[in-house]
């Protein structure tokens, strides 16, 4: 089992600590151990309790709640998050952009691996990896990061434009070669352009489809509030980070 206690046991149960209560955030209460398969490397999270700033807090699965049908913000996923969110504020507090950039590579293929020995889903722990490793070269890549994402998203849309003019002439298809023959100059990031642009084709229209769904009911709750004098705002939660919140990826 790749989690262990502090003394080397197998992890079989993972305390975490509400903060505050109603809030989103939630403090590692005992510490984690990872032991890395690839390198060797041993990963330690510490409790909230010896612990500073931001470290040993967590929003598990940064997963934003209308995806939650999808993925869930906790589940299997939850001690390789935990690890992840660690990692990330350690690549923050660097200072340097390039080695922040090296070590949340590293952090985020670690956090790949994790999944997988959590037994998360091929495909989910994949779908993971790539939107956290998205958000990392938009973080710390500079222009040619947001150009990365950028290029996934308008290869998605060439996608899903050349499967919906298919019906008609099977031919368009061909224009699905365009962003993938546009993903080979990005060398070894090349496999993560390729999987954010083709699993934002598939994924993207099955989540405006529940969006489609989710914004009449999420509207509902914030008349039902209105009217009994509630909070509408707070039907958000937790969704919408509050304003000068901490981030943790």
């Amino acid at each position: 089992m790749p989690f262990l206690t502090d003394d080397g046991r197998p992890l079989d149960e993972l305390l975490l600590a509400e903060r505050p209560a109603d809030g989103y955030r939630f403090e590692l209460r005992a510490p984690i151990v990872y032991l890395d398969p690839v390198s060797g490397r041993r990963y330690r999270v510490p409790a909230r309790a010896e612990a500073s700033g931001a470290h040993a807090v967590t929003d598990l699965a940064s997963v934003p709640t209308p995806l939650w049908g999808f993925i869930a913000s906790y589940g299997r996923q939850s001690a390789p998050a935990v690890l992840h969110d660690e990692q990330s504020i350690a690549a923050a507090e660097l200072g340097d952009r390039a080695a922040a950039l090296a070590q949340r590579r590293e952090d985020d293929r670690v956090f790949r691996t994790a999944l997988r020995e959590q037994r998360v889903p091929l495909l989910r722990a994949w779908l993971m990896w790539a939107w956290v490793s998205a958000d990392r070269e938009r973080v710390y890549g500079g222009l040619l990061g947001w150009l990365l994402v950028v290029q996934s998203v308008v290869g998605a849309l060439v996608v899903l434009a050349a499967s919906v003019a298919a019906f008609w002439n099977p031919a368009w298809l061909a224009l699905v070669l365009v962003p993938a023959l546009a993903a080979v100059p990005w060398a070894r990031l090349a496999p993560l352009q390729l999987l954010l642009t083709f699993s934002l084709a598939v994924v993207g229209p099955l989540f405006l489809v529940h969006v489609a769904a989710l914004v009449p009911f999420r509207l509902l709750e914030a008349l039902v509030e209105l009217v009994s004098g509630g909070d509408p705002a707070g039907v958000l939660r937790p969704t919408v980070r509050p304003p000068g919140g901490p981030v943790v990826e």
